[in-house]
């Protein structure tokens, strides 16, 4: 039975979408293709979607989003129901602009029929300049809570946040935190700020956090539950966003952010070690389990429990992935299963010890680097590997925060919205994440990172193995090289060395000759 009062019979969460209209933000990025895929999936009698979108390159949005949903990850709507288009309605707009760069007759037909709006656009970089993640990230959200207050049929605004927003803490409760700078002081600050004076302030500002993605994720936060408190506002925090687990294709990725590009670095043998800690969580969860929470949570929040306005999206107490299950099966798939053009044998390694991995990148990664490159120069052809390597740096050191921690993400909304779901919906939209086979699941991502990020066929992979082969060989014969140079110089310079070895070879001298006589006896 509902909780509140005025329901008069349960609603599944099909039935609870049916017929109404959606405004959805961010659906070219990851999580929002899956987003719109599944309301469209699972929920076949929604009303109308309309999707916020810019153009691009000179592309109009029509055509952006008949490009978006020419994907795989929407082959089983085009076998299934091939005129889903039809449900669909690009709308052009930019968060940047005032009133989110909408028109003025689309901002009309917005008002007049949209119930729920799902807000995940962002900027994702964690190294992104202030002024641009507060634009994004702070006065993205604030513009569309704006425009939600002139709904009146609105029951609810989704605003997707991440569980690092509060990575200061390392417990972290399904509730909103105050952060040490009000919002609105920095939204007014950014207006009349030089550009590099902001950047000069930024780490004073940023305190604990290790960057402006999360220390702005946690000011939208604050600010749209303080200013717009009057809204139905619903904040669903998913942690790691890897590929999906089961649906629409296991594995699907389109994106080389996070884990994605770790595991393509390593799967060319680009990336051997980075900063981490094998023992710690590594929270990822699959980007299907975070779509459902998203959806589920506005039919729990609005069926049964209006309290429930925070939903903490990670893996949970159980069923641990840790980052030493990365490091040893990952590079163990991409050595059975080979990539195009890999440069050495897969291999990955973490370490806390950040001055060793400075030093392993300087030998290990840095340098072999610079020999391709200057080996590619010598043959007349373009040097890519110091650029390459710079990338991957880069991009790695962000990551380090992450990999060498551990948070408890608490989400009692969450269980408490699975508990209510009837038998077929938790079939239909699974959010439990503590079910996930672990190694089965980082195998379909390797999978998913060479057939979809990559863009490789799964089918071609004569070649890719030989090489692999052939990188085996290479690497046993540069091993026994090294062994027998390392004992050279030491029998040269040790001069206990020498003579333990000259020991040795008399001691085995005189058991062969012996051996006749034993045979003998």
């Amino acid at each position: 039975k509902n909780e509140l009062a005025g329901q008069p019979s349960f609603q599944s969460i099909s039935e609870f979408y049916a017929g109404k209209n959606v405004l959805i933000t961010g659906i070219t990025g990851f999580l929002g293709k899956v987003l719109l895929e599944k309301l469209l999936w699972s929920c076949p009698q929604i009303g109308h979607i309309f999707a916020l979108m810019r153009p691009k390159r000179g592309e109009s949005i029509g055509a952006r989003l008949d490009s978006l949903l020419a994907s795989r990850l929407f082959d089983r709507l085009r076998q299934d129901r091939p005129d889903f288009r039809s449900q669909i309605s690009p709308l052009q707009g930019d968060l940047y602009e005032p009133n989110l760069g909408l028109s003025q007759k689309d901002i009309e037909l917005l008002i007049r029929n949209v119930s729920i709006v799902f807000h995940s656009a962002a900027t994702v970089r964690f190294d992104e300049h202030l002024k641009i993640a507060v634009q994004m990230n702070l006065e993205g959200p604030k513009k569309v809570a704006e425009l939600c207050e002139r709904m009146p049929h609105l029951e609810a605004l989704v605003h997707v946040s991440t569980a690092y927003a509060n990575c200061d803490r390392r417990v972290v409760e399904e509730a909103v935190y105050a952060p040490e700078v009000h919002p609105q002081k920095l939204l007014d600050a950014i207006e009349w700020m030089d550009d590099d004076v902001l950047e000069q302030v930024t780490p004073r500002l940023l305190g604990q956090k290790p960057n402006t993605y999360t220390f702005t994720k946690q000011l939208a936060e604050f600010y749209l539950t303080d200013r717009f408190s009057h809204l139905p506002i619903v904040i669903v925090r998913p942690s790691i966003v890897g590929a999906s687990w089961q649906e629409p294709l296991p594995g699907w990725v389109d994106n080389f952010n996070g884990p994605t590009g770790v595991f393509a670095a390593i799967s060319k043998g680009l990336l051997r070690m980075m900063q981490g800690d094998v023992r710690c969580k590594a929270d990822i969860i699959p980007v299907d389990i975070a779509t459902n929470i998203i959806i589920s949570s506005v039919w729990n929040f609005r069926l049964f429990s209006r309290q429930a306005t925070v939903y903490n999206a990670g893996v949970g107490p159980g069923n641990r992935l840790t980052w030493g299950d990365v490091e040893r099966i990952t590079p163990e798939y991409f050595v059975c299963n080979p990539t195009q053009s890999v440069i050495r044998l897969p291999k990955a390694s973490f370490t806390t010890n950040s001055l060793w991995c400075n030093i392993n990148w300087l030998f290990n990664h840095q340098l072999p680097a610079c020999l391709m490159d200057l080996w590619m120069y010598a043959s007349g052809r373009r040097t890519v590997f110091v650029r390459v390597s710079n990338r991957i740096r880069k991009s790695t050191r962000s990551l380090d925060y992450f990999t060498s921690r551990e948070w408890v993400f608490n989400n009692t909304n969450v269980l408490s919205a699975m508990d209510r779901m009837s038998p077929s919906d938790r079939l239909e939209f699974d959010c439990d994440a503590s079910k996930v086979d672990w190694r089965l699941y980082l195998e379909r991502y390797c999978t998913g990172v060479k057939q979809y990020a990559l863009k490789e066929d799964l089918d071609d992979n004569g070649s890719a193995r030989a090489h692999i082969r052939k990188l085996q060989r290479l690497s046993l014969m540069w091993n026994v090289l090294l062994c027998v140079l390392v004992w050279r110089f030491t029998l040269k310079r040790v001069p206990l060395a020498h003579t333990m070895w000259v020991l040795m070879l008399n001691l085995a001298m005189s058991l062969f000759e012996k051996l006749p006589r034993l045979a003998r006896s």
